[in-house]
């Protein structure tokens, strides 16, 4: 079987990129997401709250022009988190999320998953976006040779 090299690779963020979970999100006394209270809140009935930003439309779009389409979330994923994109249209190639239990910065978190990634003989020689709206993520992620936008500005023009 011939092997198809990927020419982009558009990541896409949950949490505050493609979806306002901010309902769900609390902070401790730093400013900092309480992650332990995030886990809490990462209930059905609270997760089927949450809205879809319009860069979520992004994702089809780019599936269709030819990208390789990933969802990278920092979010432990449950059966109702995949429900939610499903329902919402949000289908990419693939999902990479937090392994229970880890609690690793995002930004280390996200790219570590991505740099065995594109170790893979596929993605290697592929361009690679994101679209992310936190800062540490963009840090470290850029280090792989990721261009990280950030998706304030572009919901805003997209609404």
């Amino acid at each position: 079987k011939v092997l198809k090299m990927i020419k982009q690779i558009s990541i896409f963020d949950l949490d505050g990129t493609t979806i306002d979970s901010s309902h769900r999100q609390v902070a401790d006394s730093k400013g900092n997401l309480d992650l332990s209270k995030w886990f809490k809140n990462a209930i059905p009935s609270k997760i089927f709250k949450d809205k879809v930003l319009p860069l979520a439309l992004q994702v089809r779009r780019r599936q269709k022009q030819g990208d390789y389409v990933l969802v990278q979330t920092a979010r432990n994923m449950t059966y109702a988190d995949y429900e939610f994109l499903m329902i919402n249209g949000i289908n990419p190639h693939k999902i990479i999320s937090r392994p229970k239990g880890n609690m690793l910065p995002d930004g280390i978190l996200k790219r570590k998953q991505l740099a065995s990634l594109f170790n893979l003989k596929q993605f290697k020689k592929a361009t690679k976006v994101m679209f992310d709206d936190n800062l540490q993520v963009k840090k470290e992620v850029s280090k792989l040779g990721v261009q990280v936008f950030n998706p304030n500005k572009l919901n805003e023009r997209l609404a």
